[in-house]
């Protein structure tokens, strides 16, 4: 293969494969990557389901969404978990949730978490006021003119907003549990089967960015500061605390899973008689039992 286009998104979930592009792990894997410039949240669904990017990391509901797909994406290892949240303007903190304009992001781990948080409170999704955004900034923009009084966000937004006065209105673990994924590697079935070697170089290169993070956080968000411009040092290491990497997420099974419940809820698909298809952990499973990744 002559290059790889890794499809990626905004948050700090995304952060080993940004880590291992920067630190030049995908090329001492044999890998020639290209790691787009992300126009929007809905950009990077585009490259998955136009076949521009055969694998990369995604919100872990569109693999979801496009379950019965002619040739499916699979989840095949983790990226980063936890992040996400229903952050709120002070003023409105008190208001009752059906009185709430929201905000949210389409086909996207975001607007399924709105989608829980407003049955948490008791309230119907088909009677909430919702307004959709393409990117984050459009989000942000709309908080900070009162033209919506709550939004879905991940980190390092959520970081950025509280330093502004924003609240939380209700954080995904209090909806999902305190172990949730918020972006995963996937791949199409077609290209799994076909190049597992090239897979198994993403997932080692991914391994490795995860022990750099680890060993050296600052170091590895300084490294990659060009994919969050703008955004504190400080603020994307206290995001990093809360939205960790994570590659080895297999057991969050149960939580990915149970998302076709929220998603049938919402119209988007007629749960599968095989949900756990839509995982598929076996080169992960492989290399983590190798003497390497063993502890």
């Amino acid at each position: 293969m002559s290059e790889l286009v890794l499809a990626h998104g905004e948050a700090l979930s995304n952060l080993p494969l940004f880590v291992a592009q920067a630190c030049g792990y995908f090329r001492d894997r044999g890998l020639t990557v290209m790691v787009p410039k992300l126009s929007g949240t809905a950009s990077t669904i585009a490259l998955l389901r136009s076949g521009a990017a055969q694998i990369g990391t995604t919100g872990f509901t569109q693999p979801l969404c496009d379950f019965n797909a002619a040739d499916p994406l699979r989840i095949i290892a983790g990226s980063g978990v936890g992040g996400m949240a229903v952050m709120i303007h002070p003023d409105s903190v008190a208001a009752a949730p059906a009185t709430l304009r929201f905000g949210t992001f389409f086909e996207d781990p975001m607007e399924v978490l709105l989608h829980d948080a407003i049955n948490h409170y008791q309230g119907v999704w088909q009677r909430s006021d919702i307004r959709y955004f393409d990117t984050l900034q459009q989000g942000i923009t709309a908080m900070q003119r009162r033209e919506i009084d709550a939004c879905t966000f991940i980190e390092p937004v959520i970081g950025q907003l509280e330093l502004l006065g924003f609240k939380k209105m209700c954080d995904a673990a209090d909806v999902w549990g305190t172990g949730y994924p918020d972006t995963v590697l996937v791949t199409r079935q077609s290209f799994l089967h076909q190049y597992p070697d090239v897979v198994d170089a993403v997932i080692k290169a991914l391994l490795q960015a995860e022990n750099a993070i680890k060993a050296d956080p600052q170091g590895a968000l300084s490294s990659v500061a060009r994919f969050y411009p703008g955004v504190p040092l400080a603020v994307m290491t206290q995001g990093l605390s809360r939205q960790p990497s994570q590659i080895d997420i297999r057991s969050l099974a149960g939580t990915i899973i149970g998302r076709f419940d929220a998603l049938a809820a919402m119209g988007r698909l007629v749960p599968p008689d095989n949900p756990y298809a839509v995982l598929d952990f076996s080169r992960l499973s492989a290399l983590l039992s190798q003497t390497e990744y063993t502890h």
